[in-house]
């Protein structure tokens, strides 16, 4: 069904190679289409997933490097800003991280309606996970730095201009802005932040890697603080994104 809506829709499939075309100039239309396919893979994973008792759902992991760094935050009941892309599944972040007995809450942005908003904050919940909906509210980050002082995990995509001053950053092919807000939420918490990443390989199961955690501390000006660590973790996220560019769910112009 992904496939058959690339075909039938090319200008959306247009907007995606471009978003591709960061990451390497030589991606072409058909590479762009797979985009399409792979998120239909993921759609699949992820009602599945949502369906099953967090046990069976966590069997669709089966590979976690660098998780030490989030058991030893654990270890000192120490909060954290998990921060990921919009690449692979990353949804099962809430999971394994709920799972593994972290306190964790989920940063979004409102759905296209409020019945899909509800919906995957439910299967959060089944999770583990709480769910926070950022918008226009402002105090919202004050929820969000009381739970980080109180040991949560709150987890955050990054990679998408939805701020209002988004950080420009630079890719192998051109540049794109980060919605980086939450990273001056973690330096005034005095918590790390972890870039993470959770893709899914050629035998349909999915690869966790967790990233050694930055602190934020200020590097001048706040423009210049942002956007230095918004670099810094798109330096980090970069391999990923650029071994799995078709599971990079990018469908609204980056440029």
């Amino acid at each position: 069904m992904g496939k058959l809506y690339a075909v039938t829709h090319p200008s959306r499939v247009a907007c995606v190679r471009q978003n591709l075309q960061l990451l390497d100039a030589a991606i072409d239309k058909t590479r762009a289409q797979n985009v399409y396919r792979e998120f239909g893979k993921t759609m699949a994973d992820y009602f599945y997933i949502s369906s099953r008792p967090p046990v069976e759902a966590m069997k669709i992991i089966k590979e976690k490097v660098g998780y030490t760094y989030l058991e030893q935050l654990r270890d000192k009941g120490m909060g954290g800003v998990i921060v990921t892309a919009h690449l692979g599944l990353f949804e099962l972040g809430g999971l394994l991280m709920a799972h593994s007995g972290f306190p964790t809450a989920v940063l979004t942005l409102p759905e296209p309606s409020s019945g899909l908003t509800t919906w995957r904050a439910r299967a959060r919940q089944r999770w583990g996970a709480e769910t926070i909906e950022i918008g226009s509210n402002a105090f919202v980050f004050l929820e969000i730095a009381r739970r980080l002082r109180e040991g949560c995990m709150i987890a955050a995509l990054i990679d998408r201009p939805n701020a209002p001053d988004p950080s420009p950053v630079i890719f192998p092919n051109g540049t794109a802005k980060f919605s980086s807000g939450i990273l001056l939420v973690a330096e005034q918490c005095r918590v790390p932040v972890i870039p993470a990443t959770m893709v899914r390989q050629s035998d349909g199961f999915y690869r966790a890697e967790v990233f050694e955690p930055i602190i934020i501390e200020s590097r001048g000006s706040r423009v210049e603080t942002l956007q230095f660590y918004s670099q810094q973790i798109a330096d980090i996220l970069m391999p990923t994104l650029c071994a799995h560019p078709e599971q990079w769910y990018q469908f609204t112009p980056l440029v």
